[in-house]
């Protein structure tokens, strides 16, 4: 082999590896990428998901609010009703993170006499 020959040999072989080590680099890089942009797509659902259910517990607080005081001015409620309006109560309350703010008035709704 001549000396051409081997400094060819060599020389591919320093630029194949820099060759390498590039690709190597682009994929570690492309990988990180994407793994950001599913982390910033997982906070954007969160952030989203955050947002509707603030909304569906203000949606739920006004209906319970809004029922618990129609059958208060009733004086009676039926017994279907009533366990309908506590769960949406437990649901609201346990489940979306309620703070309480209608506990007072779902016992005066549990007072209620039963309509015959």
């Amino acid at each position: 082999m001549s000396t051409i020959q081997i400094l060819l040999t060599i020389f591919a072989g320093i630029i194949g590896s820099n060759v390498i080590a590039e690709l190597i680099r682009q994929k570690g890089e492309t990988k990180r990428q994407k793994d950001k942009q599913k982390h910033d797509d997982t906070k954007v659902e969160s952030e989203d998901m955050q947002a509707v259910k603030t909304a569906l517990k203000w949606v739920m607080y006004d209906r319970i609010r809004y029922l618990g005081l129609a059958y208060v001015k009733d004086g009676e409620i039926d017994l279907d009703d009533r366990r309908i309006l506590r769960e949406m109560h437990k649901s609201y309350h346990e489940g979306l993170g309620g703070n309480g703010d209608l506990d007072d008035l779902m016992a005066q709704v549990g007072r209620l006499p039963l309509k015959q």
